[in-house]
């Protein structure tokens, strides 16, 4: 008869067996809500699943992003508040820290529980290979940033999410 007083339950291969299923379960849902915030946000869009249908022209953009040699990078502000209108920066550079030409540099955000909220906006050249605008977003909450920079029918896409604070 096991008793308040009597510990063996916690040396029965079953108590042990239903604590381990159940710390595995808990540790597997930490790392998908982890994996969940970390992702790129390429599902934001609402034609996502043509785009997932067309995965052979997806493989060419790769390989031809991994032939355009440029590299870039959205500078955000560290705090983010609603209707607070910061500047967001990008800078694009080609092989060999060389700037390069765009032809058109557009921010895109995206809120993914509204789709209502989204916008986008184009975003103006500072100097060779510095792009700025100035942006307040409307709501508070994570946003989706995709910039999408354009020479003639180059393009490279640079992704982040950002946190708005009310």
């Amino acid at each position: 008869m096991i008793s308040q007083r009597n510990k063996s339950a916690m040396k029965n291969p079953w108590v042990i067996g239903l604590i381990l299923c159940f710390t595995v379960f808990l540790m597997g849902n930490v790392t998908f809500i982890y994996l969940a915030f970390k992702e790129a946000p390429d599902l934001v869009s609402s034609d996502f699943y043509e785009r997932g249908e067309r995965y052979e022209e997806t493989l060419r953009k790769a390989q031809q992003k991994k032939q355009l040699k440029w590299t870039g990078v959205l500078i955000a502000p560290q705090e983010i508040k609603v209707n607070q209108t910061q500047s967001y920066d990008v800078v694009i550079q080609g092989s060999e820290a060389q700037s390069v030409e765009i032809t058109a540099i557009t921010f895109h955000a995206y809120r993914p529980s509204d789709a209502n909220a989204d916008f986008e906006t184009n975003m103006m050249g500072q100097q060779a290979g510095l792009y700025t605008t100035d942006i307040a977003f409307p709501l508070a909450g994570s946003w989706d940033v995709i910039v999408e920079v354009k020479q003639d029918d180059k393009r490279l896409l640079l992704t982040k999410r950002l946190t708005v604070l009310p």
